[in-house]
């Protein structure tokens, strides 16, 4: 007597094996790829033209790896036209090394009017 829905039954298991198989791999490489470190030197900036002092960060970091908090450092006016602002003030400081990680570093720059400047 064949038994009609055992071969079904017997594909779906070895489906599902296969399946918990490649996620269970997927955990233990998963550390491991995370576990490289890399890092990036904050350039020094201050006196910088806000758009060039951006572009360095950028090119030195990586685009996905930083995140910037700009402000006006004076009158808290927005900032639109990055070729219009100096940098003043920047965190992290000069020539700091920054590690690279899940979540991209805050670099903060404080900024005046390109004229007078800092």
């Amino acid at each position: 007597m064949e038994r009609k829905g055992f071969k079904r039954q017997g594909r779906n298991i070895a489906a599902a094996v296969a399946s918990f198989g490649m996620l269970a791999g997927g955990i233990v490489v998963a550390p491991v790829a995370g576990a490289q470190t890399s890092t990036w030197t904050m350039p020094a900036l201050r006196g910088e033209v806000l758009e060039r002092a951006v572009n360095s960060v950028v090119g030195a970091a990586g685009e996905d790896n930083v995140r910037f908090n700009i402000y006006d450092s004076v009158h808290n006016q927005v900032v639109y036209n990055y070729t219009n602002w100096v940098v003043c003030g920047q965190s992290p400081r000069a020539d700091a090394t920054v590690k690279v990680g899940s979540k991209p570093q805050r670099v903060t720059f404080a900024l005046k009017r390109r004229y007078p400047g800092c």
